[in-house]
């Protein structure tokens, strides 16, 4: 089924829901109508009139961006200057537009981790934590000898997840009943006669975000016409969410090799370094975008070597450690790597809610700016 922009843009509400964007960012849907067709999507990190002039050529119904378009309200449409300008060419394209920003930035397999997944961190760490995504534990009762089919349905790649396991459940078995009423259609029984049948007790951890999906999942598998299930709220504290990453290497790299793996990951050619560069670096902090005020954090946590977008002069502080360096690759760098993951994530969460559309990584972005 193609989606509507209403259908694509839940499905990407599950994967950065808007309630983790800090409370000043613009995030969702800022152009179109939630009832156009979304059945093609270009993914870029910001509108620029080149990424426009792309989605009209591919014939795109949708712009879904990282930066948003509306930042700041506009208080005019004036086609004499940029901004009234991108507005109207996007306006007259019949584009819709909606964006995740920091709520991307803070998704558990959002930007930040990517980027340090992509720099080969292990045992990653949010590095500034804000919020965290509340525990759950989801209760269903299954008849014998489905408890498989629904326990696979449930599970993804959070739902059932402790710690380093993955697919964590728990099954007890006892004696359920049920009275069919009129007009009812009972897996097993009839209607007007009390049923009892053998069922599994079977309970999962779930993130409070992910709960919606494992239960529209848990529906599509479950036998019965009638689905019982509880949620119980945890003082487990949940996944932490936030800013930036800090992980390590396997093992340590030189100076030398860890400017080249940065350069490499980001498509740099050139880097600014502040700081005492460390003669090996085993464990490294990142954080797309605009990271200076995370510099302090990102010594605390026992990092050489802090990688990040964007750092402004007076963030930079001088003499701020022996051998911890600070590596700005340059804001649209740090983020713009991040895009074509973007979309195929993107497109993989579109198929397992059944929709069909068309999720492409704009190829037409270009740094806003030029080296003389």
């Amino acid at each position: 089924m193609t989606p509507t922009i209403k259908d694509f843009l839940a499905c990407v509400e599950e994967m950065c829901p808007s309630a983790w964007a800090l409370a000043e960012d613009r995030v969702g849907l800022q152009v179109g109508d939630p009832g156009w067709s979304a059945a093609t999507v270009l993914v870029a990190l910001e509108v620029s009139e080149a990424v426009v002039a792309e989605a009209a050529a591919r014939k795109a119904q949708v712009l879904l961006t990282h930066h948003p378009l509306l930042y700041q309200a506009a208080a005019d449409i004036r086609e004499d200057r940029a901004q009234g300008s991108l507005l109207a060419r996007v306006v007259r394209a019949g584009l819709a537009v909606a964006s995740c920003h920091t709520n991307l930035d803070m998704a558990p397999e959002g930007l930040n981790e990517y980027l340090g997944k992509s720099l080969g961190l292990e045992d990653l760490e949010v590095l500034l934590p804000v919020r965290r995504d509340p525990l759950v534990k989801l209760t269903v009762f299954v008849p014998l000898g489905y408890e498989d089919r629904v326990r696979e349905a449930l599970m993804d790649d959070r739902v059932g997840v402790i710690g380093r396991y993955a697919q964590c459940s728990f099954a007890g078995r006892g004696q359920g009943t049920y009275f069919p009423l009129t007009g009812a259609q009972p897996f097993r029984g009839e209607a007007g006669a009390l049923a009892r049948t053998q069922e599994s007790r079977l309970e999962v951890l779930a993130p409070e975000s992910r709960v919606p999906a494992a239960l529209a999942r848990l529906r599509a598998a479950h036998p019965y016409e009638e689905v019982a299930c509880d949620l119980y709220p945890l003082a487990n504290p949940g996944l932490p969410l936030g800013f930036g990453r800090v992980g390590r290497w396997p093992g340590s790299l030189s100076w030398e090799e860890a400017l080249a793996r940065v350069k490499g990951v980001f498509g740099v050619e050139r880097l600014r370094v502040w700081g005492r560069p460390p003669v090996e670096v085993s464990r490294v902090a990142v954080c797309g975008g605009s990271g200076g005020d995370l510099i302090a954090r990102a010594q605390e946590s026992g990092a050489q070597v802090y990688v990040t977008g964007e750092v402004r002069h007076h963030q930079a502080v001088p003499g701020s450690g022996a051998d911890f360096a600070i590596l700005e690759v340059g804001h649209f760098a740090s983020e713009v790597v991040f895009m074509p993951a973007w979309a195929e994530q993107v497109s993989r969460a579109l198929l397992e809610r059944g929709l069909e559309a068309q999720v492409l990584a704009a190829a037409q972005e270009t740094p806003p700016f030029h080296i003389f």
